[in-house]
């Protein structure tokens, strides 16, 4: 099976199951976090099972979420490195191969040695290769340039802003622990 191109790689899904539900988690964490922070919304009391809670209580009830607000943002942001890292070898694993095929047509390109016909079929299908990638590149170039761009705002979608959300509820979180 051929390797995806760059474009196809650039559109994939980047995040494995794993790193979406660290994120989702993440993004819920941070979000409970934000409203706690920005509104002030701390429990006070729980009626139905009759606990009300003191400064000390509504303090450590704001670390526990700061601190599963951390776990979560190391956790995603080992596991998105990774993927992150495993997109960005895909993506210049594409980029080699296309390299390969000019590189593999360039050198055969002015060979008329008769001699060797493994030589020649070789020859042949670098030319083959080369012509093929260059029609694509013709045909789905309008494409393959709003590939690049589409691929680069999702990557920040799904790798950067989450993270940017964390890191501020986690400092919001950090002045109210203080306030406290």
């Amino acid at each position: 099976m051929d390797k995806p191109s760059s474009a196809e790689v650039l559109l994939q899904d980047a995040l494995t199951a794993t790193t979406r539900r660290m994120r989702t988690s993440l993004l819920v964490s941070s979000a409970l976090g934000l409203i706690m922070a920005k509104t002030g919304l701390i429990p006070s009391r729980i009626v139905d099972l009759g606990i009300e809670f003191t400064a000390t209580h509504k303090a450590s009830l704001v670390l526990i979420v700061l601190f599963g607000v951390v776990y979560f943002f190391v956790a995603f942001l080992l596991y998105a490195a990774s993927d992150f890292s495993r997109w960005q070898l895909a993506l210049r694993t594409s980029f080699l191969k296309k390299r390969a095929i000019e590189n593999r047509s360039a050198l055969f390109k002015g060979m008329k040695s008769q001699g060797d016909r493994l030589l020649n079929e070789a020859a042949g299908k670098a030319q083959l290769e080369k012509a093929l990638q260059e029609s694509m590149d013709r045909y789905m170039s309008p494409y393959w340039q709003i590939a690049a761009p589409l691929g680069w705002a999702r990557a920040f979608l799904e790798f950067v802003f989450p993270l940017v959300f964390a890191a501020y509820s986690i400092y919001l979180l950090a002045v109210l622990s203080c306030a406290i």
